[in-house]
């Protein structure tokens, strides 16, 4: 019984993975190569007869991989072995000298149960990332339908090398037909209908077997090896956040989870340090993860980069993220503060405490990491004993005030209840705050980098977002302070003193202040000497998105913060010191 199941089971894959190769040529193939004009399947025999040894087979696609209008060759060696299906993918570019070229293979296993999604997304990157002949981008067809599948064995058609460029064109004429005569849409692709085969016979023989089966989560992440993982990263982004940048010359589109190289290191092809080096990683370079490998005393880091599978000693690297799902749990746990707020008639305060070029004192970290520069101590009881360290240009709420003290609810630390002294009522200033914010800047301190978002309708978007350089804690400077802030305004030219804190020796262009004397700015340089002045600007830049090295400030790429200081807005134009307050109220969220 059990040996007829199998049997079943690796025609109906066969069968889906002839019509996936023709839907996949269809929608992938440049205008020039439209059908797929031969599909071979053989059988491998294994060396020795093995039952329980899995039989490969193959089948060919033929998408047009370097973009320059000609059908190329995807070999797909495939093999059932219990609930998995392990695949090579194998290309051979069609060269000048009429011959194919074979490419770098690269195997993937796919549970079947995630058949459906992985195989689509894969053959998808697999064909969209194949680097592309210079000056040529490859353009799916958009306009071609997908013919359904003939029930009768299609007549095998061979194209000689020679031949090559010339039936393509005739598969042009021919596809052209085909559109014009298919004109009622179909409700379901070929693609969708082979996965569903494949997935609905398992679930039937799993049914014939009496075995109780539990859905894995599906996870379309195409760049996933076949070791097992320690530690798997497969963070999903929010689904209320869409990306459609404003700006980015510097925004990474593929790099939510990836690792920082702190050391120089090899990429090697398996993990283990005797397997062949791929590649040389430099200090700083920045590659995407999909998880750790290895055992416990021998750790690698899993990378993805130029559509392959690297791995990288875990000692060499860190790991880092743009955290997606912290940023908007911090935005919804913001508004629904403020919209409290409202909803009982409570005004919405900020600490102004700020003196331009003032230092103010050190004193000890608080349990959030900040210091007392530029802040007010914000009390745990009544006794005025213990306290935190509230940083200007925060945001809270005064629930109760008298002579004694001053009661206020802050969000941003533990939604905590705080006293501040009556002395420190002069520095609460009304934040002008109606309504939930539109707008937000998130600043993440351990992994160096930045996210900028805008709400339309019932969704937020991704405005903008890169790597940057935040302030680092010492004797001489600031770590950029932990916590929510209105921001206050921007300014063309940021100006900054010396070690005494009273000496003007550098400037920065485009600031914007978010808490004390902490900008957002450009990269920043001293005006001596004036020679070098540029060169020095270049060597800083360089090192964002490394390591914390400011002295409070956040440092940007020139052009990436004179897009936020545009996108900004002014509301107060004319201002006698040139400051431009934000068209409407955005915060500043820093992790």
């Amino acid at each position: 019984m059990t040996k007829k199941i199998n049997l079943t089971k690796m025609k109906f894959l066969i069968a889906a993975l002839v019509i996936l190769s023709v839907m996949s040529i269809n929608a992938f193939s440049a205008p020039k190569a439209k059908e797929i004009k031969k599909v071979e399947t053989k059988k491998i025999e294994p060396k020795k007869a093995e039952p329980k040894k899995a039989e490969w087979k193959q089948i060919s696609l033929e998408p047009d991989l370097d973009g320059d209008g000609i059908k190329d060759k995807i070999d797909v060696d495939y093999a059932v072995e219990g609930n998995n299906v392990r695949l090579k993918f194998t290309p051979y570019i069609f060269g000048e000298k009429a011959k194919f070229v074979k490419g770098k293979s690269v195997e993937k296993v796919i549970s079947k149960s995630e058949f459906e999604a992985k195989f689509d997304t894969f053959i998808k990157g697999f064909i969209s990332e194949y680097p592309k002949k210079s000056g040529i981008s490859a353009k799916p067809n958009t306009q071609a339908q997908t013919q359904a599948p003939n029930n009768k064995k299609p007549a095998e058609t061979k194209v000689n090398e020679e031949n090559k460029k010339t039936a393509v064109q005739n598969d042009t004429s021919k596809n052209e037909k085909n559109i014009k005569n298919n004109t009622e849409p179909q409700k379901t692709t070929n693609m969708e209908k082979a996965q569903d085969s494949i997935i609905d016979k398992n679930k039937k023989e799993d049914d014939i077997k009496g075995n109780a089966k539990t859905e894995t989560p599906k996870n379309t992440n195409p760049s996933k090896g076949s070791h097992s993982y320690i530690k798997e990263f497969s963070a999903q982004r929010p689904k209320n956040l869409t990306f459609n940048f404003q700006y980015d010359k510097h925004s990474p589109k593929d790099m939510d989870e990836f690792v920082f190289i702190k050391t120089a290191t090899s990429i090697k092809k398996e993990p283990n340090s005797s397997s062949k080096t791929i590649k040389s990683a430099s200090y700083s370079q920045k590659y995407k993860t999909t998880g750790i490998v290895g055992s416990k005393s021998d750790e690698w880091y899993e990378v993805f980069f130029d559509n392959q599978l690297g791995y990288i000693p875990k000692s060499a690297a860190e790991k880092r993220e743009f955290d997606w799902n912290d940023m908007m749990n911090k935005v919804e746990k913001t508004n629904k503060f403020i919209n409290e707020a409202l909803s009982a008639n409570k005004k919405l305060y900020v600490l102004d405490d700020y003196t331009p070029l003032g230092g103010g004192e050190n004193g000890k970290r608080d349990k959030f990491g900040n210091r007392a520069n530029q802040s007010e101590f914000g009390y745990l009881d009544k006794t005025f004993k213990d306290y935190i360290n509230i940083p200007d240009r925060t945001i809270m709420v005064v629930d109760e005030q008298n002579d004694k003290y001053i009661k206020v609810k802050i969000d941003a630390y533990d939604n905590g209840i705080y006293y501040l002294k009556p002395s420190t009522g002069k520095y609460l200033k009304d934040a002008g705050i109606t309504g939930e914010i539109t707008r937000f800047i998130y600043v993440d301190r351990a992994s160096q980098n930045e996210m900028v978002i805008e709400k339309t309708g019932d969704n937020w978007n991704v405005v903008t977002s890169s790597f940057v350089t935040t302030g680092k804690d010492s004797g001489s400077s600031f770590a950029t302070p932990y916590g929510t802030f209105l921001i206050a305004y921007s300014k063309p030219v940021m100006q900054y003193t010396g070690s005494d804190n009273k000496t003007v020796v550098g400037d920065a262009k485009n600031a914007v202040r978010f808490s004390g004397g902490g900008y957002m700015h450009s990269i920043p340089s001293l005006f001596e000497p004036k020679n070098t002045r540029e060169q020095r600007k270049a060597a800083t830049a360089k090192k964002i998105g490394t390591y914390p090295e400011s002295h409070k400030c956040i440092r940007h790429y020139d052009d990436q913060i004179k897009f936020i200081y545009d996108w900004l807005g002014n509301s107060t134009p004319g201002h006698k010191e040139g400051f431009r307050v934000p068209s409407v109220p955005t915060v500043m969220l820093v992790k």
